[in-house]
């Protein structure tokens, strides 16, 4: 069968699916990688063709450079907006919230990312006919250009579903709503796209015919009941990498690695952490090996490190976390779903991002510490001294590690990306012959771990 990978172009919403797309190639199937052309050398470096599709996103040239834009976007105060990291919260979703959240997310995000692809997307789909689309969950436009060429289509999760759980719980609350008071914003703005190729609005444009879910159950969000959910085992990808010499060995002491999240900090940093300098002076303290992940322009700007302070721009972190005892970041899917697999304690600095431009970080973070496996520090605790201080921790403490190794287990018996391809095939095989694929209320049936 013919399988096309969408992604908006956002390199790290892309490598959580190259493993599954890459088992579905060796089973034989074509795949093709398509997204925006400010992608292409990301698509590349994954070994797979790129099909470059429509023009490049604004997204955050927007977000940077029009305050006003970021007004409607957030509201004008830190704690307004809709809070993805309140979806698992059913009280704090009333309905006025849950339509503000649309008002924002709909015209000032998911539209921005998606529009400027949608028609070569559709022309895409319609001429090489995929049988399988896989998108993530922000390439919206992806779900019309299947439903537009008749492809079966999934979601692949790159963290949690908050985007499903919002909708589930929106959707709840507009019935209760008159008729006149039913304002859905997403549903109007995908109907009108669709309805250009011939495509009538459904659920599945929302949410996909299914959804596959790296999460491991203990943390995942639970799936709505009429959901098709394909849990999938997490493999740590972070594209093209060399490993260097220092990495080839063991540690000579316990490693920590310090990876803030680059691209997103940069983007909507919140000032918490006013000075890497300090707080790898407080770091340098620990007997531990301290490896950071910071950009040229950052580095250049510390001076003398004391000696156990490595500082790198880049390093693959599947290489690097194999020999790590702890990890410090800001609450990333990749990074925490890479740590989970090589069941490495965490410490997550999720108000290193402005709060209203946090996705699923808090979410990732609470679900952590209820497991044991890592702490976290909110904002307003977030010193150099107290993230020394509770890396301390995750190194003297022995239980972190234990319930860091219990994640692990959990993770690896879950079905791996080639576990899944016989599903997959199956379920490309009922829409054929359906026309639509039967939700099922539970976990759909995926063969044991490979």
């Amino acid at each position: 069968m013919r399988v096309l990978v969408v992604t908006q172009a956002e390199k790290t919403h892309m490598l959580s699916m190259i493993p599954l797309a890459w088992a579905l190639r060796a089973a034989g199937h074509e795949v093709q990688v398509a997204s925006q052309p400010t992608l292409t050398d990301a698509i590349l470096e994954t070994g797979l063709p790129a099909s470059l599709v429509g023009d490049n996103h604004v997204l955050y040239q927007y977000l940077t450079f029009h305050t006003f834009l970021q007004d409607a976007f957030t509201g004008e105060e830190e704690d307004e907006g809709f809070d993805m990291g309140s979806v698992d919260r059913p009280e704090t979703l009333g309905w006025e919230y849950l339509r503000d959240g649309y008002r924002d997310f709909v015209p000032w995000w998911w539209k921005i990312v998606n529009d400027p692809m949608l028609d070569d997307l559709v022309t895409l789909t319609r001429s090489w006919k995929p049988d399988l689309v896989l998108w993530e969950p922000t390439a919206f436009a992806a779900s019309i250009a299947a439903e537009a060429c008749g492809a079966m289509h999934a979601r692949f999760l790159w963290g949690m579903d908050v985007t499903g759980r919002m909708r589930a719980a929106f959707l709840r609350r507009m019935v209760e709503q008159p008729p006149e008071e039913q304002e859905d914003l997403l549903a109007d703005w995908l109907g009108e796209r669709a309805a250009r190729y011939g495509v009538e609005f459904s659920e599945s444009l929302v949410r996909g015919h299914a959804t596959v879910d790296p999460c491991p159950k203990t943390l995942r969000l639970e799936p709505e009941p009429q959901a098709r959910h394909l849990p999938v085992r997490y493999i740590p990808y972070n594209g093209r990498a060399e490993v260097p010499e220092w990495l080839r060995g063991a540690a000579e002491r316990p490693r920590v690695c310090l990876t803030l999240g680059a691209s997103t900090t940069q983007r909507f940093d919140s000032g918490r952490m006013r000075s890497i300098a300090e707080l790898l002076t407080e770091l340098a303290r620990l007997d531990a090996e301290i490896v950071a992940t910071l950009p040229a322009e950052q580095a250049e700007e510390l001076g003398p490190l004391p000696d156990n302070i490595r500082i790198v721009q880049y390093v693959p972190l599947h290489v690097l976390m194999t020999d790590c005892a702890a990890v410090v970041h800001h609450g990333g899917a990749g990074t925490y779903l890479t740590a989970l697999y090589h069941g490495v304690p965490q410490l997550i600095l999720a108000d290193l991002v402005m709060p209203r431009y946090q996705f699923d970080e808090s979410l990732l973070a609470r679900g952590l510490v209820a497991q044991g496996a890592g702490l976290q520090l909110p904002g307003t605790e977030m010193s150099a001294g107290a993230v020394a201080e509770a890396v301390g921790r995750l190194l003297t403490d022995p239980s972190f590690r234990h319930r860091a190794a219990r994640l692990r287990a959990e993770v690896l018996d879950m079905p791996s990306p080639v576990d899944l391809v016989p599903v997959l095939e199956e379920l490309v095989a009922a829409h054929r012959t359906e026309g639509a694929v039967t939700s099922e209320g539970r976990d759909a049936r995926v063969p044991g771990p490979s």
